[in-house]
């Protein structure tokens, strides 16, 4: 399951990519090998070098996830703990732009990914405290997070790897810049072979949960976060270090709910994603779809058949070997 991290970047030659290993063609016309890992276009090696070189500030807070855990849920209740529950500081922007996604460059103003900046370049203007937003694996951070003793907070979210996903092959459908697959059984090969974008499950999770109990670091489970998202939002403020009311507490809990935030022009993806274009025909609005789908836990069992429930099993078993780490998944 391991990738060697340490190879060299594969960069395109005469405009094709090169891959270690056979990828459809879906993935060869979007993505790219970067240290063994596949990662999407708009992950440029200028992008992850600008990443990796980031200068972080002690003040500075990180949401890491593996894509499709709840983040865009963490980054809303991040900002209203920030703001003290006022709802209203969050009007007109989107989460998006508020927490920076230091992995890509500027997909939503250029279309020549060539002369894009990395978003890592807007995030150094920002005023403190910062939110700052990454699925890269630990070894492509700053220097000052990527060790086993990080110097600024890390809140980690994780989610069962069966919903992750399934949740991920829908994204990945949805948004032109991500890589395209025939079928699902196509992405659950890619999958379980850790050839998704952004690479294994694995090694994204296990190396924050080894962190877990380290003071600058939060890991929580986004099934934890749905069984009691009011301990989290809790947990959340307090490790932000801030001590608000049971007012204020109700109120960020109440607009992060996936209702609201299904309804809010600032947390719902569809309201940055569609209107910047990103979107692929077949996800247009006028056919219902959106990039909050369900937010449910069990969602895996509508789309693995038995034999590869069975082969993941084998997997997660042998992955998560005297780990202590456990998920629910349904």
């Amino acid at each position: 399951m391991a990738c060697s991290h340490n190879t060299a970047n594969r960069i395109p030659e005469n405009g094709v990519p090169i891959f270690s290993s056979d990828v459809p063609p879906g993935v060869k016309e979007t993505c790219y090998e970067y240290r063994g890992v596949v990662v999407p276009n708009h992950m440029t090696p200028r992008a992850l070098a600008a990443l990796e070189n980031f200068e972080v500030r002690p003040d500075d807070t990180f949401v890491i996830t593996y894509p499709k855990s709840g983040t865009t849920w963490m980054q809303l209740i991040m900002l209203l703990v920030l703001n003290e529950g006022n709802v209203a500081k969050l009007e007109g922007r989107h989460v998006m732009l508020m927490v920076p996604f230091l992995d890509i460059v500027d997909v939503s103003n250029f279309t020549d990914l060539s002369k894009a900046p990395p978003l890592a370049a807007y995030a150094k203007d920002m005023p403190s405290p910062r939110i700052l937003k990454t699925h890269c694996l630990p070894d492509w951070l700053p220097v000052d997070i990527r060790s086993d003793d990080p110097e600024v907070k890390v809140i980690y979210v994780a989610r069962n790897p069966k919903d992750a996903a399934v949740s991920l092959y829908h994204f990945c459908q949805s948004l032109r810049y991500m890589p395209s697959y025939e079928s699902w059984d196509e992405f659950f090969e890619l999958f379980i072979a850790g050839r998704g974008p952004v690479g294994s499950w694995f090694e994204n999770v296990l190396p924050w949960w080894r962190r877990r109990n380290h003071p600058n670091v939060l890991f929580l489970k986004y099934e934890d976060m749905k069984k009691d998202h009011r301990g989290a939002v809790e947990q959340v403020a307090s490790f932000m270090g801030k001590s608000l009311s049971d007012d204020v507490i109700d109120r960020i809990v109440e607009a992060s709910t996936f209702s609201a935030m299904k309804k809010s022009k600032s947390a719902n993806p569809d309201s940055y994603y569609i209107p910047a274009g990103l979107t692929t025909r077949e996800s247009s609005t006028n056919i219902g779809s959106s990039f909050m789908r369900k937010g449910v836990i069990g969602d895996w069992k509508n789309y693995f058949t038995d034999e590869q429930n069975r082969r993941f099993d084998e997997l997660y078993a042998k992955e998560m070997a005297d780990s202590g780490l456990e998920f629910q998944f349904e």
